[in-house]
């Protein structure tokens, strides 16, 4: 294909109308605080499952849990 981006710009006048995604969200800092105390075992028991159910709708925070935890583990040498 002599132009990169012809693909491209047939995808999206076939269906520019209907691509759509998600803009990315900033966490909020009490989600941030949650996910802290959480990976470090603190989190109330009340609040583990709601913390959950944000994590299912919100699947890319569970990266920022893993970094915390990894984080942590660095720290206590482990």
């Amino acid at each position: 294909m002599d132009n990169t981006f012809e693909i491209l710009a047939r995808f999206l006048d076939r269906y520019g109308e209907d691509v759509e995604g998600r803009a990315l969200e900033e966490m909020p800092p009490e989600i941030t605080a949650k996910l802290r105390a959480f990976a470090g075992g603190g989190l109330p028991a009340a609040e583990r499952g709601a913390l959950a159910r944000l994590l299912k709708e919100n699947p890319r925070w569970i990266s920022v849990l893993a970094d915390e935890v990894k984080a942590r583990r660095a720290r206590s040498g482990d």
